[in-house]
């Protein structure tokens, strides 16, 4: 069997599961149930016992209602209707009054005595403010004044001494010394006011300033007139320019001495004579070479002649001297006037626009300080009118100062009212039944928070649903642990309690055989192969993977009619077997109900199987493997080998790998398998080491089709249970 080949379903990266049920939410809650009582009853105790130390407090009030009056317009402008403060603006201005720390200090003073020391001061306003607290209602224009104390009389006659103090002070900050002080603020602003008015008279003065706006308007259209004139005169200067250029080409050409006259016909008529000659030569030649051979001496005494009289008509025309008169050009003359006369005008041009571009500098300068002259003299009228605006109504602020001041004198009245005064309370504000209940609404909250800190903390898993969500594999099985005592240790492999053969013994109430439908439908639906070799994995070894091994080969024991094999890998050479040992019949027990009878199989004859040591199951069709004493690891090739051999001898071959904390081999043969089955330990496997070790098989290559929790417990009681 090749297995490389076999088909398999297509795995499915990347599944989460997000879906959190009820049952969820009621694990958690009863799984630190103990843990919430716990700190539901310490809650509820401390905030019992803080109640019953606690002496009785009473909390006075007084109420004041506060009324629009005119000194509460501190504004300086007084022109037209008065403005209507805003809503809570009177209040806040007499609750700042009130909660200063100035009035607690003048309130204590009172009670202390002039001999008090700043220190006892200090002391006696931080327990003053503690124990002090206002209150405003801004529609309803009052002011809630409380203080809390042991002694109800004592309350009461602190607030007493509040408000006759705070009279006393209200009266000082409205009316004292406002008169006075908008007088001198009056007197200060008209003085200032002269000063600016004389400023602004020597200031025009000094620039001669009469109209600035039509003095402007002239330096500006002056300016205008320069800068036209300018650009004409830059405007003919450039086309001057382009005429003396244009000029200068065509007079480089344009020479002081021309050939008046030519004559060389004497020359002509020689070089003529001797080139008639020449022909005369080289027909005569023709005519021997038409008689003779090319190399007879005619020919060649022709060919001398004719060769002497080219040279000699070559050098006559370097010798021909020919007869020519020169004489004065006029029209360089009326070039060189006009270049004189374009000169001159650039020249004058170039003197005019040096001339106006200083007119120009001078006319933009005094431009410049008429206007910085006009911007300064704006601001001083702007200043003015500034100090007039004020002077008016700081002189109206202190005729209104002055009344006020008048009626404050003469009728002794204030537009703050007591509504409710301070009173003497007879009902205590701390009684015992408020921390009882508040101890109680702690004791909710304080547990609700605690599992949820525990809940965030915890790396292990509770149920099912949890595993899914977090590995993304489905569970397979998750038998739920007896609550009893007996029943908890069914899991635990420390120290086991061993029936017959040295197996483990299980609860009488247990029952005989653990349903394992789903796993062996997932087996069976993982490759198309005709037999199935499944490797079980756990990370550690109190992970409870040999009792799931066991209650799986039962399950596939009436499933299949060749014997489960069960490949033992994970016992130790220096440590009792898993399985335990086999009686004196050499069979071993098996704590799984009653199997079918076993079947004959014969002893095996390959090499590779004689590596392990076959030990029958006591009344079953089981077969439990396990390698000789002596077996040394068997290599990658061996292994494969050895697994094809099984598979063409068993139907089912169930390999118990060995933890991964103390071997790697079942990661490394995970691929050899069909299926890979993980087994993880409620309440004690980390989430970080399986999903570590789900990343390590699937890079391997192995094929994981589910999980198996083990040691589950059932958290919600059955009275609860039964509803979901």
């Amino acid at each position: 069997m090749v297995i490389s080949t076999r088909a398999r379903p297509a795995r499915k990266e990347g599944v989460v599961y997000t879906h959190i049920t009820t049952r969820d939410y009621l694990n958690t809650l009863f799984f630190y149930r103990k843990i919430a009582l716990m700190v539901f009853v310490w809650t509820v105790a401390v905030g019992v016992i803080i109640g019953l130390m606690q002496k009785p407090a009473y909390r006075a009030e007084a109420r004041l209602l506060t009324l629009l009056a005119g000194y509460y317009n501190q504004s300086s402008v007084n022109d037209g209707p008065a403005a209507q403060p805003v809503e809570g603006q009177l209040v806040s201005i007499e609750a700042q009054i009130l909660n200063s720390s100035e009035l607690h200090r003048a309130v204590l003073k009172t009670m202390l005595g002039p001999d008090a020391s700043r220190k006892q001061i200090d002391d006696a306003l931080q327990s003053f403010e503690k124990h002090f607290r206002l209150q405003q209602d801004d529609l309803a224009s009052t002011i809630s004044l409380f203080y809390t104390d042991t002694n109800p009389k004592h309350a009461a006659d602190m607030l007493n001494r509040i408000l006759a103090e705070y009279f006393l002070e209200r009266a000082a900050i409205f009316t004292s010394g406002r008169v006075s002080s908008l007088a001198a603020r009056r007197d200060l602003v008209r003085t200032q006011l002269d000063k600016l008015n004389a400023n602004m008279v020597a200031f025009q003065t000094k620039y001669g300033i009469v109209s600035i706006e039509d003095q402007i308007a002239h330096a500006v259209a002056l300016q205008g007139l320069i800068r036209q004139r300018k650009l004409e005169n830059n405007g003919v200067l450039a086309q001057d320019r382009s005429t003396l250029a244009s000029l200068l080409v065509s007079a480089k050409d344009v020479p002081a001495t021309i050939l008046l006259y030519s004559d060389n016909g004497e020359a002509a008529r020689t070089l003529d004579t001797m080139q008639l000659s020449q022909l005369q030569l080289e027909a005569r030649r023709a005519d021997l070479a038409s008689r003779y051979m090319p190399g007879s001496p005619f020919v060649k005494q022709i060919d001398r002649q004719i060769k002497a009289l080219r040279v000699s008509i070559t050098q006559q025309k370097e010798k021909l001297i020919g007869v020519e008169r020169y004489g004065h050009n006029a029209y360089y003359d009326t070039v060189q006037d006009r270049l004189s006369v374009v000169s001159s005008n650039i020249k004058g041009e170039i003197a005019r626009q040096k001339e106006l571009e200083d007119q120009i500098k001078t006319a933009d300068a005094g431009l410049q300080s008429l206007i910085g002259a006009a911007n300064e003299l704006s601001q001083m009228q702007t200043d003015r009118n500034i100090l007039t605006e004020s002077l008016r109504s700081l002189s109206r602020q202190v005729e209104l100062a002055s009344i006020d001041r008048i009626q404050a004198d003469s009728a002794s009245s204030t537009n703050v009212r007591v509504i409710q005064a301070p009173f003497p309370p007879s009902q205590p504000i701390n009684p015992l039944n408020m921390f009882i209940g508040a101890s109680i609404a702690a004791g909710i909250v304080l547990p609700a928070l605690t599992i949820l800190i525990l809940v965030s903390l915890r790396e292990t898993f509770l149920s099912p649903e949890q595993v899914e969500r977090v590995i993304g594999l489905p569970v397979l099985s998750a038998p739920v642990t007896p609550r009893t005592k007996i029943r908890k240790r069914w899991f635990r492999r420390a120290k086991p309690k061993t029936g017959a053969g040295g197996a483990p013994a299980l609860p009488p109430s247990y029952p005989s055989r653990i349903l394992y439908g789903r796993t062996i439908t997932a087996i069976d639906t993982s490759s198309d192969a005709l037999t199935k070799l499944v490797m079980m994995i756990s990370f550690n070894d109190s992970e409870g993977l040999l009792e799931i091994v066991q209650g799986l080969a039962s399950e596939l024991e009436r499933r299949s009619s060749r014997p489960i094999l069960v490949l033992d890998m994970a016992s130790l050479p220096d440590a009792p077997p898993l399985y335990g040992a086999p009686d004196q019949n050499g069979e071993l027990a098996w704590p799984f109900g009653e199997g079918e009878s076993r079947s004959d199989t014969a002893a095996p004859e390959e090499d590779t199987l004689k590596l392990l040591e076959f030990l029958p199951v006591a009344g079953h069709d089981i077969l439990v493997a396990r390698p000789r004493e002596g077996t040394l690891t068997l290599t990658p090739h061996e292994t494969v080998s050895l697994f094809d051999t099984l598979r063409a001898r068993h139907d089912y071959v169930v390999v118990h790998a060995p933890p991964v904390s103390r071997s790697f081999i079942g990661v490394e043969n995970a691929r050899l398998a069909d299926a890979t089955i993980l087994a993880v330990r409620a309440e004690k496997t980390r989430k970080p080491v399986v999903l570590g070790l789900k990343e390590q098989i699937q890079e391997a290559g192995g094929w994981i089709v589910g999980v198996v929790l083990t040691h589950r417990k059932s958290y919600i009681p059955a009275i609860i249970y039964r509803f979901l």
